[in-house]
């Protein structure tokens, strides 16, 4: 009923958006387009739309449901839009001041008049929550923004600091540098769950590495993100992180913060750069649930990496994800994840495999350690053999995989979903009907455990293209397996 009559509602009083000279501005859940900057006051006059009378409780709901973006939803509206329909809608919004609670701002040549809103804006949520967002993607501060004006915007943070649960910030080092040099170790943060930094368009160093961004007085921060900031600069309660995402990192920095964080769950390394300067020792982390290794593009090989890798012993791991190149590699360097499987004990519920060169056999072996599996992805591999040469993936091991042996037992009792794909295989698509038949037409006794498997999808890189072309009858097999429920796909 809300959404219905939130939708009525907003197609009567929000005319279509123009973009001609509109200014990005604070915002809740996504970025506003406003045409006059000047005119967005809080205090501003109503706006000649035709007031909608309805209850106020009425309204509070519709308000919440447009107001406060959900489920990582970026649609909200502008609360301030709201406010300048009519005067008791003014009156409603502002009186509720969980719609003030998360502010973005977007820093452009406006930066004067955005800061003061910012203010005006988190003054509205009174002693609630914050959450915060200042990007400055064209290098405001770097540029045009007067030392005035970054004094207000460092002395409002400051102030917003006991308030903040969430703190965004993607800006140039030089309001890093200026920041800790205004006394950030000394500012509070008793709230602060959820840090993420980033710098823009420039050095990702301090200009002094030797004076860090101190945040060890946040007592219950557990999820950080740091990206293009060397985060050997950053200061962190790392005992009480529970979830990481790092954006160009050294695998030294990596070693760093796994070896400190006993209570971390997930690890997210996006654009991993190779180096070799941690010591090798094993680390056990039993908290950790979910792991995300994805290599620098330009990265040739990934040693210290698959080394890391084996220096983790997670018992409790059930996503694994490696993504190492966006291709096949070209040589056959082994990136072997054995040891970390086998000697950890994990029982993983997802694998993903991208870009390695892995030895058949060996990969074989940690998926007969892992009847748990329910998710896995193999793309963009080179396969070779124990002697080392480059081989395709065999029809041996597809069967393995997903094929019913005559017993009926299942080496990937759990599997639901397979994919394999970019790589050479030495098997051809009537191989693939053959063994999901096995799985899916002959069920046996143990219909449950056979029918687990609900999707699949090959597309190798083709040797000899007559063994994937999809003949009628195949084509009549994939349908009637679809109809019965299931996801197959060959090409």
């Amino acid at each position: 009923m809300v959404t219905q009559a939130y939708s009525a509602l907003m197609s009567l009083v929000i005319p279509p958006p123009e973009t001609s000279g509109s200014q990005d501005i604070v915002t809740t859940g996504a970025t506003m387009r406003v045409e006059d900057t000047g005119s967005m006051s809080i205090g501003s006059g109503a706006a000649s739309f035709p007031p909608v009378d309805l209850p106020h409780e009425l309204l509070i709901e519709i308000f919440n449901f447009a107001c406060l973006a959900r489920g990582g939803e970026a649609n909200a509206v502008n609360p301030l839009f709201l406010a300048k329909i009519c005067r008791s809608w003014r009156a409603v919004l502002f009186k509720i001041r969980a719609f003030w609670q998360e502010a973005n701002l977007i820093l452009n040549s406006h930066y004067s008049t955005q800061i003061s809103l910012l203010e005006e804006w988190t003054a509205r949520a009174g002693g609630l929550p914050l959450s915060i967002s200042i990007a400055d993607p064209k290098s405001i501060l770097n540029t045009l923004l007067p030392e005035e004006e970054l004094t207000h915007l460092l002395d409002l943070i400051r102030i917003l600091s006991p308030q903040a649960h969430s703190l965004s910030l993607e800006i140039p080092v030089i309001f890093y540098d200026r920041w800790r040099d205004c006394g950030l170790a000394d500012y509070s943060w008793p709230l602060l769950s959820n840090l993420a930094l980033s710098t823009t368009l420039g050095s990702s160093a301090l200009s002094d590495p030797s004076h860090k961004l101190d945040f060890l007085s946040c007592p219950i921060l557990t999820t950080t993100t740091i990206k293009s900031l060397f985060h050997s600069h950053v200061c962190l309660p790392w005992r009480s992180l529970l979830h990481i995402r790092f954006d160009s990192v050294l695998c030294s920095e990596l070693y760093g913060a796994l070896e400190s964080c006993p209570l971390l769950q997930t690890l997210e390394a996006v654009g991993i750069n190779e180096d070799d300067d941690f010591s090798a020792k094993t680390i056990d982390l039993r908290s950790l649930k979910r792991l995300t290794f994805e290599l620098e593009d330009e990265q040739n090989d990934c040693w210290a990496c698959c080394r890391l890798l084996n220096l983790l012993r997670p018992p409790e791991l059930r996503t694994l994800v490696l993504k190492l190149a966006k291709s096949a590699p070209f040589k056959s360097f082994e990136f072997d994840i054995y040891p970390c499987i086998s000697q950890s004990g994990c029982q993983l519920s997802e694998l993903t495999v991208e870009g390695a060169s892995l030895e058949e056999t060996v990969l074989i072996d940690c998926l007969r350690l892992l009847p748990s599996l329910r998710t896995l992805r193999l793309s963009e591999n080179t396969w070779f053999d124990a002697e080392g040469d480059l081989t395709p993936l065999g029809p041996t091991s597809l069967s393995l995989m997903i094929a019913a042996s005559p017993d009926g037992l299942l080496m990937l009792p759990n599997l639901r979903a397979l994919t394999f794909a970019g790589s050479d295989a030495e098997f051809s698509a009537e191989l693939v009907v053959e063994v999901l038949a096995s799985r899916w037409d002959n069920l046996g006794d143990d219909v449950e455990a056979h029918a687990t498997l609900q999707s699949v999808t090959i597309i190798p890189e083709r040797g000899d293209a007559s063994l994937w072309e999809v003949d009628k009858d195949q084509q009549a097999i994939f349908e009637n397996w679809r109809r019965r429920g299931y996801s197959v796909k060959v090409e």
